[in-house]
């Protein structure tokens, strides 16, 4: 399986092992003791070289010797070198977190755009993240899908949730209401308000032209959670009552919406 092997020997490089390592020490892998002139016709990599990368990997501690009448090497088990390895990507991750939250960080309380229904549903899951009080959302019942685990995440650090979806999940969200009057929300709307602090608003559809605007604003925020809770006021207000209750609102939602330019 070439693209296999050829997979392995990417992610041996990102590793930090040189081309000629990742495929000597994959061709030893599964042998029995073998020379080194041995692996170097199994794994492709120049006789004039072998001894050198050889000497390299039994540093890394990724090949063993054996001591006899010829010198053999074998693969050393791959797991204490994969297991190093997530180690010091955790190290140095946790380093780099601690560094870069000592920065301080302007607030700004200017409008960013994100493009890209991806990246918008991406932004949105970073704010919900780091809510420490609450989160306010408005989205299409598909978008809610996709921020769902986020969501469960952040519950139970427990962080309030409200909000509206349009459409239909396959079972209710505790703080989400259904929105009664609209089965898909024009150009498919997302607002997300988190603490009071940022925002983030657009429409996440179509796919390749969504977008959304990132802000700090007070004003805006305050008009944007204002809006969600209005809606949702209306929407449980309704909802739960008589069928037809709910069929009066609707007709006389949609017929508003369809009145107002």
């Amino acid at each position: 399986m070439p693209i296999a092997r050829d997979d392995t020997i990417a992610s041996l490089e990102r590793l930090g092992l040189s081309t000629y390592e990742s495929k000597a020490y994959l061709a030893a892998i599964g042998q029995p003791p073998i020379t080194c002139y041995k692996l170097a016709q199994l794994s492709g990599v120049p006789r004039a070289r072998i001894y050198d990368i050889v000497d390299r990997l039994a540093a890394k501690g990724l090949l063993i010797f054996q001591s006899g009448d010829k010198t053999l090497l074998t693969a050393a088990n791959y797991e204490r070198f994969l297991a190093q390895k997530e180690s010091e990507v955790r190290e140095n991750l946790n380093r780099l977190r601690k560094s870069l939250a000592a920065i301080p960080s302007a607030e700004s309380s200017g409008i960013w755009s994100i493009n890209g229904r991806s990246q918008v549903l991406q932004t949105a899951r970073d704010l919900m993240a780091a809510a420490e009080r609450y989160v306010y959302v408005e989205a299409l019942a598909a978008d809610v899908q996709e921020l769902l685990p986020t969501m469960q995440r952040i519950r139970q650090r427990k962080i309030d949730i409200h909000g509206i979806y349009c459409g239909d999940l396959p079972q209710g969200l505790p703080g989400l209401a259904k929105h009664l009057g609209e089965t898909e929300l024009i150009c498919s709307e997302i607002a997300v308000i988190v603490d009071g602090e940022h925002a983030l608003i657009g429409c996440t559809q179509p796919e390749k032209a969504a977008s959304a605007a990132m802000t700090q604003n007070k004003g805006i925020i305050h008009i944007a959670r204002e809006y969600i809770r209005h809606e949702v006021f209306l929407n449980s207000l309704v909802s739960g009552r008589d069928a037809t209750a709910e069929r009066r609102y609707v007709r006389k939602y949609r017929s508003l919406m369809q009145r107002l330019p």
